[in-house]
């Protein structure tokens, strides 16, 4: 007998006749026991040790990925030009919990303001996440994205990113010569129906 089975007990197994529609195709995902928590029932793809976490901490089994990746040439001073933009779709919610954004070309210094870029959800900061209105600086790159805690988005809410010229910056902005300015926004999408009715933004 192992020292696991000896402090927990032997795992049961499921009972196909316990749940038929469930281990056959159909119906609810079968709940398992939480040798940790024997009390409770929890389903597996959003609990650890039978503490039921939020959807935009743990994704439900039937979660979809977002990885939107894109490079634009800078726009001229004052100017904004769109890196990425896509619509969350009908009877689906998410959330963003990784981004990059960086420059590529000459005339630009780390931090200093003459471009910024912003992320956006319909048009404005995402709620509770006004930090990201104007970023100054390179955070990672896209081929290595920075984990953040994450915003949430909704169904039909327009997500972009875009990067600002900024001639109000301490050398006036960029002088454009083809420099590129690039981003990245990691993330993933659930079944709306599987939300909280009391959610609020």
């Amino acid at each position: 007998m192992s020292r696991y089975t000896r402090r927990f007990g032997p795992v049961p197994r499921p009972n196909p006749r316990a749940h038929p529609k469930s281990l056959r195709g159909g119906g609810n995902v079968p709940l398992v026991h939480d040798v940790l928590n024997p009390d409770n029932t929890v389903p597996p793809s959003s609990s650890i040790s039978g503490v039921e976490l939020p959807l935009w901490i743990q994704p439900p089994i039937q979660w979809e990925n977002i990885d939107q990746i894109g490079y634009v040439t800078i726009g001229a001073v004052n100017a904004s030009v769109t890196i990425i933009s896509f619509q969350v779709p009908i009877g689906r919610n998410g959330i963003i919990n990784k981004v990059a954004n960086n420059f590529v070309g000459g005339g630009w210094t780390e931090g200093t303001g003459d471009v910024l870029w912003r992320i956006l959800v319909d048009g404005a900061p995402p709620p509770g996440a006004n930090s990201y209105d104007a970023i100054p600086a390179s955070l990672g790159s896209p081929a290595n994205p920075v984990k953040i805690s994450g915003f949430r988005i909704f169904e039909n809410q327009v997500v972009q990113l875009v990067a600002f010229n900024n001639g109000a910056g301490p050398n006036g902005g960029i002088v454009p010569a083809g420099q590129l300015v690039g981003g990245r926004l990691v993330g993933y999408l659930y079944p709306r129906e599987l939300e909280d009715e009391n959610i609020w933004i």
